[in-house]
């Protein structure tokens, strides 16, 4: 007994130490590339209008890693949703644009995330199909269904005629309050509180990191798998849904190809800030930090006027080397936790 509370023990203080020196290391990363930018742009990057411009550029990438986060902390992945961000947008404007009232249109087109991802989910969990495989074959199909309706067009809010609909709309993607804060930003911020104390505060959240940990012992010791996983993936859906919104609002219209690729963002904000692509480790403040991190760097690279392909180039790389340097922090983690199991075993 002593024996096993002691391995906990030490397991716990390794992992919350991980933890703690991923997110000072991606935060050291984005105090480094603001004054790196800020130097080589002659203060341009620093200003205020600037450092604004980049929070609200980076929300619909934080706020899609948040559900991310959710999910890769069970050890799974979603691949579609970029593609769900595009349907939940598309799905709301088209909902105005037939007349339904802008609360109601936000709250169908969450809905449709919430279906989204409950499909992923359920291949995932009552079919047993690989998390990459399910969430790749969904990819295509919510990318279909999003073309599918709007007809291969944008949905234009400002179509209507309506102006004080459309300044209303507007005014959720790309509004200021507090004289220049984005309007958006304070609602990723929010989101981030909520769902951060959902991660680290509840029973969900420990037993979502149990999953990740551990699949097959959170089930002995009677932890609903199922549930549990099929509810990340749902979480993944509406916070997806929720950022295609927040970008069809900026523009007032929606794009039938908005979130190509937006999954990976997604996923690099939340591994650059710590959460572990093989599951069990991740949080809310360090995917907020991690999409910063990427904000930043595309933002500084525009402004050195630095190539559009090149930037992917750099970006595809920090996405590698992230997954490398989780993969080897796990190594380590686990390396110096092994004598301390042959030390108590051999007692």
């Amino acid at each position: 007994m002593m024996s096993s509370k002691v391995e906990t023990a030490k397991n716990g203080l390794f992992k919350n130490r991980s933890e703690f020196l991923q997110k000072f290391l991606a935060f050291g990363v984005l105090i480094f590339l603001c004054i790196f930018f800020g130097v080589l742009t002659g203060g341009n990057f620093l200003q205020i209008d600037n450092l604004l411009t980049i929070a609200l550029q980076v929300t619909p990438y934080a706020i899609l890693g948040f559900g991310l986060t959710f999910v890769l902390i069970t050890g799974g992945t979603d691949l579609s949703a970029g593609s769900v961000l595009g349907f939940g947008g598309i799905v709301c404007a088209k909902a105005i644009t037939l007349g339904f009232s802008i609360p109601v249109a936000i709250l169908i087109g969450i809905l449709t995330g919430v279906l989204a991802g409950l499909i992923n989910g359920l291949f995932i969990t009552k079919l047993n199909v690989t998390p990459f495989i399910a969430t790749l074959g969904t990819q295509y199909a919510f990318r279909g269904l999003t073309q599918l309706v709007g007809q291969g067009k944008p949905v234009s809010i400002r179509a209507l005629g309506d102006e004080q609909i459309t300044k209303v709309f507007q005014f959720m993607g790309g509004g200021t309050v507090f004289g220049k804060i984005p309007f958006p930003t304070i609602i990723m911020l929010i989101t981030a509180t909520i769902l951060g104390i959902v991660l680290s505060k509840t029973g969900y959240g420990r037993r979502l990191f149990a999953v990740g940990s551990n699949e097959e012992a959170a089930r002995l010791s009677g932890i609903n798998v199922v549930k549990t996983k099929l509810t990340a993936y749902i979480i993944c859906g509406a916070t997806s849904a929720m950022a295609g919104i927040l970008l069809a609002a900026r523009l007032a219209s929606a794009q039938s190809n908005a979130g190509s690729g937006y999954e990976l963002e997604g996923i690099a904000a939340a591994v650059i800030g710590g959460t572990s692509v093989i599951g069990g480790e991740g949080g809310i403040l360090g995917t907020v930090i991690g999409a910063f991190v990427m904000g930043v760097l595309r933002n500084g690279l525009n402004l050195l006027k630095v190539d559009a392909f090149v930037q992917m180039v750099i970006i595809g790389t920090i996405i590698v080397l992230g997954v490398w340097y989780d993969t080897s922090r796990r190594k380590k983690q686990a390396e110096s936790i092994k004598p301390v199991k042959n030390c108590e075993s051999s007692k």
